[in-house]
């Protein structure tokens, strides 16, 4: 959030703010609050440790995109993607998602057929979730793309 807004471009209504202002003040702070913290805590990374990391984001790919799930927790939801606020579809998937919502459909029409109350709720739920997700990355994927660069490492001082 940048002056109490979600999106920096209703802050560019009233204050010229550039994505690089923006990165270099975060950068700015991260620096400020690691130099508050004891150097202790900043220990090289053993590579059990590196490996589990590596293995939760490998684990984060799915079909449709990425679980943005935060590091070091497990899928909450079963695995029932279309309707998880952690999916971040990819937009090279939206086709799928035209394929699923046309399979969700197909099963509605069986179960208002059949009767099943219970299963058109549910249907009905997971059809909403998916639209909203491809609206979603339909709109993401209009917006330009802004370069982060890559952090470069702590150097050591002497007395480390």
């Amino acid at each position: 959030m940048l002056l109490g807004h979600r999106d920096i471009q209703t802050t560019r209504g009233y204050v010229a703010v550039f994505d690089e202002d923006v990165i270099r003040h975060h950068l700015a702070h991260l620096n400020e609050r690691r130099q508050l913290r004891p150097d202790h805590e900043y220990r090289d990374v053993t590579s059990d440790e590196w490996d589990e990391f590596e293995e939760h984001f490998d684990k984060r790919k799915v079909e449709l995109g990425a679980c943005g799930r935060p590091y070091g927790t497990p899928c909450q939801h079963e695995h029932a993607c279309i309707r998880c606020p952690m999916l971040q579809v990819s937009p090279k998937m939206i086709s799928r998602l035209d394929d699923l919502e046309a399979d969700l459909i197909t099963r509605r029409v069986r179960a208002k057929t059949e009767g099943w109350a219970g299963e058109i709720e549910g249907l009905d739920l997971t059809l909403q979730l998916l639209r909203a997700k491809r609206d979603d990355t339909q709109r993401r994927a209009q917006r330009p793309l802004v370069d982060l660069g890559i952090p470069a490492p702590r150097m050591k001082t002497e007395d480390q």
